[in-house]
């Protein structure tokens, strides 16, 4: 068993998700968050468990991606590392931007990520051959 296997696990749920992996609450006077499902909930701590997060993950984006272009545009054709810093900025930045989890399953960004590290790790895996 790989160590990012139930992190992987969650591809078909991404693949099928929309709406349901949250739901906005609006309950004045209080700010507008998102009541996030069991799985996604679980999704990420399942990513908490793993080594997919990069602590340095905003100055390596910074460093490699401008700051007006797009995240998505990159994920198919990124590294190992990169990749590893675009996931840890859509975990991380939950905090900061609410409703980030629920806009990146809705885009297909999270299925992307998950299935670009299934790609890199194929890869990895072929060339150890």
């Amino acid at each position: 068993m790989h160590q990012y296997d139930k992190v992987l696990s969650y591809l078909d749920y991404f693949s099928t998700a929309g709406e349901e992996v949250g739901t906005w609450v609006y309950n004045p006077p209080d700010f507008p968050y998102v009541n996030y499902s069991k799985e996604m909930s679980s999704f990420i701590h399942e990513v908490y468990q793993t080594d997919l997060l990069d602590t340095e993950y905003l100055p390596y984006l910074e460093s490699i991606i401008p700051r007006e272009a797009n995240l998505i545009d990159y994920i198919d054709t990124t590294d190992f590392r990169l990749l590893r810093a675009i996931l840890t900025y859509y975990v991380r930045q939950e905090r900061f931007q609410e409703g980030l989890w629920l806009g990146a399953v809705q885009d297909g960004i999270q299925g992307k990520i998950l299935l670009r590290i299934e790609d890199l790790l194929a890869e990895s895996k072929t060339n150890l051959e």
